[in-house]
């Protein structure tokens, strides 16, 4: 099965540099990036399709010690437009760090003196009150593609996020966007889609042509807070796509499902992987946010990612 997986251009690279003092923790972190990748087989379903070559420009084990070279030649640590968040979120490069192994993601209060001004959302008015951590790849991924991600939820009210943008702000994917703090939420890769009509002068949201929401759970209901799970997103063509859980194909997107796009682009252009923790405005008018207390409880306050790997279809 694995035989499947092209490593031939990095089997020829690590040949090639033998013998290469000035290149041996290149050739370390190659033979890593391998090793780790082939660890876990690829989805039978995702198989079927062809022959995949590991892309490691979008694929990391996080094995280093802190966010230094390795780190910063993948990954930007925060919007690469310099977006804060949504509502109360304050999107923060303090807040992520490598840690045993796994990208770390951490939520914190924001002192009150970087708050900055009251914003009103529509029946909702704050300043900028929660730190989060937010990683994007510096990479843009096209189809076709398969990315998975091993991962595990923070206890926050928090939408603790898996998800890919497109550049300019049209077309994403929410591999899942899981609530940490609800007993039944927590238990649910929440998948969804969004394709914006945007005002091509401010570049504000017209309209969304997406926003169809759906909820998986693995087979024994397992809280995604308590251990790592394994989240992928298939991009086979512009109009076909698969969400998998654990390895299991849970949802489609295709012009036979729910996949609608009156403009005939669907998703058509590169995106980007990203990582954060979101204070979503519509449960912050509820009242549903994380305590200062909450989010100063080391024990609950991070979102692990133990890896990602991202592989291309070779035709």
């Amino acid at each position: 099965m694995l035989q499947k997986i092209l490593i031939v251009c990095a089997a020829t690279c690590l040949l090639s540099c033998a013998g290469k003092s000035t290149d041996d923790l290149n050739h370390e972190r190659l033979a890593s990036e391998l090793s780790f990748a082939n660890k876990v087989p690829l989805p039978e379903a995702v198989l079927t399709y062809g022959n995949w070559q590991l892309n490691p420009a979008i694929s990391d084990d996080f094995n280093y010690s802190e966010k230094n070279q390795q780190f910063f030649k993948k990954w930007h640590d925060n919007h690469i437009r310099g977006w804060k968040g949504p509502g109360a979120t304050y999107f923060s490069a303090e807040h992520s760090f490598i840690k045993a192994g796994q990208l770390v993601l951490t939520a914190a209060p924001v002192p009150a003196d970087k708050q900055g001004k009251t914003v009103d959302y529509g029946n909702f008015e704050t300043k900028k009150t929660i730190y989060t951590g937010f990683v994007t790849a510096k990479q843009v991924l096209s189809y076709p593609a398969y990315v998975e991600v091993n991962m595990k939820v923070s206890d926050l009210a928090l939408a603790n996020n898996f998800w890919l943008l497109s550049d300019d702000d049209r077309n994403e994917i929410d591999v899942t966007e899981t609530y940490g703090d609800d007993e039944r939420k927590v238990r649910l890769m929440a998948t969804n889609y969004h394709i914006f009509k945007r005002d091509p002068k401010t570049n504000a949201m017209l309209d969304d042509y997406g926003h169809k929401q759906k909820h998986f759970k693995t087979p024994k209901q397992d809280k995604l807070n308590s251990s790592f799970h394994r989240f992928g997103f298939l991009w086979l063509s512009p109009t076909k796509m698969q969400f998998f859980l654990d390895g299991k194909a849970v949802r489609e997107l295709s012009l036979r499902t729910d996949l609608t796009d009156p403009e005939g682009h669907y998703f058509d252009r590169p995106m980007r992987i990203i990582f954060d923790m979101e204070d979503h405005v519509w449960r912050a008018r509820k009242g549903i946010s994380p305590s200062k207390s909450d989010l100063m409880d080391v024990s609950r306050n991070k979102m692990y990612i133990d890896w990602i790997r991202t592989y291309q279809l070779t035709r």
